[in-house]
């Protein structure tokens, strides 16, 4: 699970959503707002998770992986 960090609405983790389904490899994924957390299923072969933080990032949010 990663922590997103910037966002302050719904609208906010929609781009999120919408960027990320257009990523290669990306087969689901979950934006919570409010919380502020993200859970993605993705294909290994196709993407890695430093791929999808540099999408979000791009948008302008802070994204990293929770500690458990």
């Amino acid at each position: 699970m990663l922590k997103i960090t910037g966002m302050t609405c719904a609208g906010c983790s929609s781009g999120v959503h919408k960027a990320l389904s257009k990523t290669d490899g990306v087969r689901e994924d979950d934006v919570v707002y409010p919380g502020d957390t993200f859970t993605i299923t993705y294909n290994a072969k196709k993407t890695d998770e430093k791929t999808i933080i540099d999408v979000i990032e791009k948008l302008g949010y802070k994204a990293e992986k929770q500690k458990s």
